[in-house]
């Protein structure tokens, strides 16, 4: 072989020019990075090592590409060995049946996974006691159930990606967070980890206002109110809410069509929080992180919450009030 760029003869079985170190398979080395990072973007993390794998034949071992490359390969490794070692919850975590069917039997048990751990356990009690004597025990149980649901899906979808998740932490008063730190999470996972968890708290909320439907008492209008509130406040596109997170793997385009969304519902039910909603997706137009590449999907569960939120929320508020 001739060297493209120096013109020096190469040896069949080289790898790169010994005269001007040019890498033999430039141009195949690009298109297994782009498929690799393309795979990356949608976190399929196995897809992505095959093909950095098949990267690694063609480099030589000596360069800054090969090493780069093992670190990676490294990253995917122990990612999945850190996942498998925390318990392999990927079919009790399928995004599509999970917050619909997630009160019903075959969803309980993956429920009850997050009460095992003393830490949820202790800080939940200690919310359910601060909300008990704000608004009483019937209406502080479902406050605290229904911000338990909602961090179980975050939950699900991350250990779904194969990252390591905690249970839910309580802050009394405040809510619950799950912790995720020190990884960087591609576009679309981290989209549909932000969206789990209005995802499973509307199926909370649907439950809630469901059982009210059966009983008419009022308390369970009120625990599906507050829980539609409680989403859609997290559906707003800023700071670390859920919203923010769900944007990331949006175009300008799609923030665009969120914020038409918002502003559409707004009218038409008369939410207030989804102007809200909209003054974060606004801001969000100006920020420049969007992506280039479209995400339906994301944009399609983006938009679906905020309309079943919103209206259910709308038909709990009155219900609980009696208007």
């Amino acid at each position: 072989m001739i060297c493209s760029g120096c013109g020096a003869g190469i040896p069949d079985s080289a790898r790169s020019c010994s005269q001007c170190n040019r890498l033999v398979h430039a141009a195949e080395l690009q298109k297994l990075a782009e498929r690799a990072r393309a795979a990356w973007r949608i976190g399929a993390f196995a897809e992505e090592r095959s093909w950095w794998m098949k990267s690694l034949d063609l480099l030589p071992e000596d360069t800054v590409q090969c090493r780069s490359i093992l670190a990676r390969v490294a990253e995917i490794d122990q990612q999945a060995a850190a996942a498998a070692a925390s318990g392999n919850w990927k079919k009790k975590a399928s995004m599509g049946i999970g917050p619909l069917l997630l009160l019903l039997l075959a969803k309980g048990k993956f429920l009850l996974l997050g009460l095992t751990k003393i830490g949820t356990l202790i800080s939940m009690m200690a919310s359910l006691g601060v909300y008990w004597a704000l608004y009483g025990w019937s209406f502080a149980a479902g406050i605290v159930l229904s911000i338990y649901i909602h961090e179980m899906g975050h939950v699900a979808a991350i250990r779904r990606y194969g990252f390591p998740a905690r249970a839910p932490m309580f802050i009394p008063g405040l809510g619950a967070f799950i912790q995720l730190r020190g990884v960087k999470v591609p576009p679309v996972p981290d989209n549909r980890i932000g969206l789990a968890g209005p995802l499973y708290g509307l199926g909370a909320t649907l439950a809630a206002f469901g059982i009210f439907l059966l009983t008419h008492a009022k308390v369970w209008a009120a625990i599906a109110d507050f829980n539609a509130w409680v989403n859609l406040f997290n559906l707003i596109p800023v700071w670390q809410l859920d919203g923010s997170r769900g944007f990331h793997s949006l175009t300008r385009g799609e923030r665009a069509i969120v914020l038409a969304a918002a502003v559409a519902l707004a009218i038409l039910t008369g939410n207030r929080m989804l102007w809200l909603v909209a003054a974060g997706a606004t801001y969000r137009l100006f920020t420049k992180d969007w992506e280039d590449e479209r995400d339906r999907e994301g944009l399609l569960q983006f938009l679906g919450l905020l309309a079943a939120l919103s209206i259910v929320g709308v038909l709990a508020g009155r219900a609980a009030t009696g208007s």
